[in-house]
């Protein structure tokens, strides 16, 4: 049973991080901002990282050290896009 809500919530992970994203590239046709297309690359590596260890773990047998750490260089990564586009910035005149 845990193994199966496990795969539950990574699955739900990935749904709303896709849905994120693809929200994110729709406002990118609105706005004709290229930062809505980057924050949704930040999103799609958050999400796909939280799916990937489910994957990882519990189909492909890895161990859960290793599939955690190929998660978290993910999640980070996408946090890491994520914060460099938020970051204040000083506007030019």
């Amino acid at each position: 049973m845990e193994h199966f809500l496990l795969m539950a919530g990574k699955t739900a992970v990935l749904l709303l991080g896709s849905t994120i994203a693809a929200i994110t590239f729709l406002a990118r046709r609105r706005t004709g901002s290229p930062l809505m297309v980057r924050l949704g690359v930040g999103f799609t590596f958050i999400a796909t990282g939280s799916f990937l260890e489910g994957l990882l773990f519990e189909v492909l047998g890895w161990e859960l050290l290793t599939a955690h750490l190929i998660e978290s260089a993910f999640v980070f990564t996408g946090l890491l896009i994520v914060a460099v586009l938020l970051r204040p910035r000083t506007v030019r005149r």
